[in-house]
């Protein structure tokens, strides 16, 4: 077996740590209680006199697990029962590698997992270990992916075979080797706080960061945070420019789009689309597009809006999702402005909690406690060095960095500008808002959008213009925004952030009577509030009848005094508690005479407003038009308040408010109608409509349904579809995406799929088989079938022969008993056609959505509800899809029709 191929390094070499072993196991199982190891592999670490380090001895191992292997292990690893036969005991291949590893600290990847089942089979605890997971988070904070694939492939390492125990551990040692080489580039005075915060993470953590220390080049390091410029730029004014940039100068056949793209194709449906937003934005009104996959509906609504900007008219543009968003930042717009010749200021603006406050970082830089907190510190000590955004979405935060980011983050009213400028000289979320002040296009998330719109506009700068692509997600995005949400685990965090407030403190320490008083009510009232929380949501869990998870707080429950009275006088005593705990918390600031002290005391008092009118909306003081419910699970309870139709509240706060507004989605129509779209976005009375289809080929997509499929509800069910879903797999070795409505069912499907193994396609299911992004990864790696939920319906990008078929498990129709499906259904005189039909026809469409990327795409949708076909909706749905190519076929029939389609040229 050859070593990874480049890993050997030089002088570059932290010398401590001088034994090193890197150690890897197969195991059958992620819990060492109840999975066993199969195979050991492990390589020590030689360092030369010049301090290069080589892979020295070797030791692998089979382990006798005791049972058969699973066959997804088998896939995974292709160890088979066969070769375990006569393998070592536990207990006597782990004395075998502590023999071999007598002395050495164990470098792993996640080592915590290895040595979780070295321990269960005899090793002693207490060894000295490394995590080449925790270094590279460090070392790379913005890195995509820690997998150890993953990061073998961006660094040019030869991994060997993925999930064998010595070629892993040999990969494992090389990546070590190439994190000594990053670090060695680190300052000296950032090597040396890595070293200080990183003993939080053991003892060797800390030796790789001092042994860093020991070799580095560099004589000085100094922080080098940018700063903003002193007056920001003028927003451009050129109308004669503006006159020149026209659409059908743009699009032209010779224009400079054409010019300047490769391979630029004329798209009649583009133009059109680009033709209607003009109109809009120059005359103004709303306008409601649905622009099939493939039109670039982004170049067709930002030309029209780099026209304005010569103009000096700004446009917010909101997109739903991040990969969106960055594509217009970071390809679409310059790439368009490149070729127009313009040079209009974009600027992206996020919600505050996406931004570091240098602040509140200093203040956790400065007080680590836990393992966690070291992790998170010495991340953001690397990433500090490069960043000039502070922005979130720049890191890769594991586990419970992500929790941990609020204690750092902006999302603190009490965090300025101001209060920020004495510990460094630049607040991240002012430099962004600067930014989007100057930039006469500036790029939202659908959240802040209708944040800003709901608190007024004080978030956004002023536009004239609103363009909301993802359209179809905007209701989701408006109901939580215009919503109400009082947790149990949320107003428990929020009261105990006002105990713990640095005056709160202070006040309990200060040796003033009066501060100490004032401090010692509001610690009273804290405790009061926590009680009173508790006894409502005790209360509030009584009205859930296990095992319901769910419940809609109706009239007829309001009306019951047995059911409902408790938790109206629960609710009533926590409000007072509440009201009580802010008034003792506004009279201990009027005696705290440190500035910094009162803002976050007035923050942390502030966050109960939230609850407070959490109770007065979903339990007091209940409006027509609103949804209220509760939600329970093992450890939290929820009180839910939404409106009923957030339409109007779009209406009022973002349509009225603009000169002009345009939605935008693939998938907005129903059955060749933009009317349901219209309504739930509240202008159904004044929009604009235009429709463009897709430009690729409707032929390339066929849709299959078999006709002796069983129907959801019926027991062959499950195994009809496993059959459906093996034939489309076996014909195209792989390439298939089944998307499901529940885990439940895809489980159960998941477990019938076994016999794909002997085909040597793998079977990978959300939840079980690892992360979405991991998943993915998989699925392209090739032969293989990808069974996902929700979150694969959409957002899932797979062009060219990656895929050939959706499975489509059932008709993806909302519970309709769901409480926010319930409410919104009122309103209709017919809730199943006139709401439940239309929301299912979209979902289904983004399903489909994944399968015809390209011009030269083909596919198969494989609809496994023979409903579509015999019940007296499916026409309805059928005239959504986006093929006129429909055949009933058999179960039997599905693998040759798959084939025969895909392969046609």
């Amino acid at each position: 077996m050859r070593p990874p191929a480049g890993w050997r390094t030089g002088h570059d070499v932290p010398v401590a740590l001088s034994q090193l072993v890197a150690i890897d196991l197969e195991t059958t199982g992620f819990d060492p209680t109840r999975d066993r190891i199969v195979e050991i592999g492990a390589v020590r670490l030689e360092r030369a006199a010049d301090g290069s380090l080589a892979p020295g001895a070797r030791f692998a191992t089979f382990v006798d697990p005791g049972r058969e292997l699973d066959r997804a292990i088998t896939r995974l690893t292709g160890i088979r029962d066969a070769d375990l036969a006569g393998a070592r005991a536990p207990a006597d291949a782990v004395a075998a590698l502590d023999a071999f590893a007598a002395g050495a600290c164990l470098v792993g990847h996640n080592v915590d997992f290895d040595l979780s089942f070295l321990e269960r089979a005899g090793l002693q605890p207490g060894r000295a270990s490394l995590d080449t997971v925790e270094l590279a988070s460090i070392v790379w904070p913005r890195a995509s992916s820690y997998a150890l694939q993953r990061l073998a492939a961006d660094l040019r390492i030869d991994a060997g075979a993925a999930h064998r125990a010595l070629d892993d551990a040999l990969t494992c040692a090389a990546l070590l080797a190439e994190l000594s080489r990053a670090a060695v580039a680190f300052g000296p005075d950032l090597l040396e706080e890595l070293r200080a915060t990183s003993a939080a993470l053991g003892p060797a953590h800390a030796e790789f960061f001092a042994g860093a220390l020991a070799v580095s080049l560099r004589a000085a390091w100094d922080e080098r945070a940018a700063t903003l410029p002193a007056r920001l730029p003028a927003r451009r004014r050129d109308p004669v420019a503006s006159e020149r940039l026209r659409v059908a100068t743009a699009f032209a056949p010779d224009g400079p789009l054409a010019r300047a793209y490769a391979g630029y194709e004329d798209r009649p449906e583009q133009r059109g689309m680009a033709a209607a937003v003009e109109r809009t934005l120059e005359a103004g009104g709303v306008l409601v597009v649905e622009a099939g996959t493939g039109v670039g509906k982004s170049l067709a609504y930002a030309v029209p809006a780099l026209a304005r900007a010569l103009r000096g008219e700004r446009t917010v543009v909101s997109t739903h999702t991040l990969p969106l968003q960055d594509q217009l930042v970071r390809r679409d717009l310059p790439a368009l402005q490149a070729a127009l010749g313009t040079a209009v200021p974009v600027a992206v603006l996020k919600g505050r909690s996406n931004y570091l406050c240098p602040r509140r970082w200093q203040q956790l830089r400065a007080n680590v406690a836990t393992r966690d907190e070291a992790q998170l510190v010495c991340k953001t000590l690397v990433w500090r060095e490069t960043t000039t955004a502070g922005d979130r979405a720049e890191l890769n935060l594991l586990g419970n960095e992500g929790a941990l980011w609020a204690r750092i983050s902006a999302d603190d009213e009490s965090c300025t500008s101001r209060r920020c400028a004495s510990t460094h000289p630049v607040c991240y979320l002012e430099r962004a808002r600067s930014a989007a002040a100057a930039a006469d296009i500036v790029v939202v998330n659908h959240s802040l959008l209708l944040h800003d719109a709901r608190a007024g506009g004080t978030l956004l700068p002023e536009a004239e213009h609103i363009v909301i692509d993802e359209a179809h997600q905007v209701e989701e995005v408006a109901a939580d925004a215009f919503g109400h949400r009082l947790e149990s685990w949320r107003l428990g965090r929020d009261l105990d952030r006002l105990a713990r407030s640095p005056a709160a403190l202070a006040g309990l320490r200060s040796g003033e009577l009066p501060r100490i008083e004032a401090a010692e009510r509001l610690r009273a009232e804290i405790a009061m509030a926590h009680e009173r929380g508790a006894e409502l949501f005790a209360a509030l869990r009584a009205l859930l009848a296990p095992p319901e998870e769910r419940v809609r707080v109706t009239a007829g429950v309001r009306a019951s005094d047995d059911a409902w009275l408790p938790i109206e006088l629960t609710a009533e005593r926590l409000d007072d508690a509440l009201a009580s705990a802010q008034t003792a918390a506004q009279r201990l600031a009027d005696l705290d005479g440190d500035d910094d002290d009162v803002l976050e005391l007035g923050s942390a008092a502030k966050e109960i407003i939230g609850a407070r009118s959490a109770i007065a909306r979903g339990i007091h003081t209940a409006r027509p038009g609103d949804i209220v419910w509760l939600e329970a699970d093992d450890r939290d309870v929820a009180l839910h308040v939404a409106p009923a139709h957030v339409g109007n509240a779009i209406r009022r706060t973002v349509v009225d408010r603009h000169r002009s507004v345009v939605l935008t989605s693939a998938t907005l129509a129903v059955a060749g109608s933009l009317a349901f779209a219209k309504e739930r976005a509240g202008v159904a009375d004044i929009a604009d409509e235009l429709r463009v289809g897709s430009p690729f080929d409707p032929d390339h997509t066929l849709l299959l349904v078999p006709r002796d499929i069983a129907l959801p509800h019926e027991l062959e069910y499950a195994q009809h579809l496993a059959v459906a879903i093996e034939e489309a797999a076996r014909a195209l070795e792989g390439r298939t995406l089944a998307l499901f409505t529940s885990h439940t069912a895809m489980r159960d499907v998941a477990a019938r799929l076994g016999s794909l193994d002997d085909a040597g396609v793998a079977v990978l299911t959300q939840g079980v088989d690892g992360s979405r992004r991991s998943l993915l990864e998989r699925f392209r790696a090739g032969r293989s079938v990808l069974l996902g939920v929700r979150s694969f319906w959409e957002g899932v990008d797979l062009p060219g022969d990656l895929l050939q078929c959706v499975v489509v498990a059932r008709l993806p129709f909302e519970v309709p008993d769901d409480p926010l499906v319930e409410g919104r259904a009122e309103r209709y005189d017919d809730p199943f056609r006139e709401y439940l039909l239309p929301q299912a026809a979209l979902r289904l469409r983004q399903g489909i959505g994944r399968l015809i990327r390209t011009t030269t795409d083909r596919g198969v949708i494989l609809l496994c509800d023979r409903r579509i076909i015999t019940r007296d909706y499916g026409p309805t749905l059928l005239a959504s899809l986006p093929t006129g190519r429909v055949r009933r076929i058999t179960l039997a029939e599905i693998g040759p029709a798959v084939a025969h389609h895909c392969s046609s040229v």
